[in-house]
């Protein structure tokens, strides 16, 4: 799980408010901001859910290239991101091959993705490559994080093929589901890993500190791939990674 305040924008984006107008939260464990979001985002979806599901079964009525347009012209994707749920599998991802990806962009935005497992499992590793590509262009790492949970395998491990490390920690820092992060971690290529570790001992508060939260969920294994990569380093680099390591409690690798 990301830590406090990586919860606290996620909340702030889900209700389009300002981080700021929750500054209240910060001293809150991150568990408990997490609670709140989920809880919102359940009311959120939850409301009107009969009449999402009406429209999704009203679109098996009509050619799927006429439900795309009508999908990306004039619902909109927060519309969509609703509707989307309540589709069967095979029908999402034959409407999701038939809109721009930036509009899926879009639409993964506004969606909360454990309610679309199912699709994301049809949904080809293509298609979320690109759309993958258009988030990372946005700098939308809320929304990159939010689908670690539930993105299967192979879809993982193409986008580690790609990510710099930079994009790949920022996705990690608002990730839901941080089990996976020993997973992730042993699909990156050891020249990647040595860019993690020079990013680790380079990026500025706060966000360092989300980095190495993050990085106290790898297992052993990954450690140790840290380790060896952090004795490369300089010793003036050495010691920032110890103190940021130290004030997270993780001084296995230094």
């Amino acid at each position: 799980m990301s830590g406090t305040r990586a919860e606290i924008v996620k909340l702030a984006r889900l209700l389009a408010e300002d981080p700021a107008r929750f500054d209240y939260l910060a001293d809150l464990p991150p568990a408990d901001v997490r609670a709140v979001r989920i809880a919102a985002t359940d009311v959120l979806f939850d409301a009107n859910a009969d009449v999402f599901a009406r429209i999704a079964a009203a679109s098996k009525l009509v050619p799927s290239a006429i439900t795309a347009a009508i999908a990306e012209r004039a619902f909109g994707p927060l519309l969509c991101a609703r509707v989307a749920a309540a589709l069967e599998p095979d029908r999402a991802v034959d409407l999701a091959a038939r809109v721009s990806v930036d509009f899926l962009a879009d639409v993964a935005a506004e969606i909360d993705p454990r309610r679309i497992a199912p699709i994301l499992t049809a949904l080809p590793v293509t298609r979320m490559r690109a759309v993958a590509t258009v988030l990372i262009r946005r700098g939308d790492y809320v929304t990159m994080g939010s689908f670690i949970g539930e993105l299967p395998t192979p879809a993982l491990r193409a986008l580690v093929a790609e990510l710099s490390a930079e994009d790949m920690l920022h996705t990690a820092v608002f990730s839901d589901d941080d089990s996976r992060f020993p997973e992730i971690f042993a699909m990156v290529p050891d020249t990647k890993v040595a860019e993690v570790v020079q990013f680790a001992a380079t990026a500025e508060d706060p966000f360092a500190t989300d980095v190495f939260t993050v990085l106290t969920h790898l297992d052993a294994a990954g450690r140790a791939r840290l380790a060896e990569e952090v004795d490369k380093l300089s010793e003036e680099d050495r010691s920032t990674i110890a103190t940021r390591a130290a004030a997270v409690g993780m001084t296995d690798f230094v």
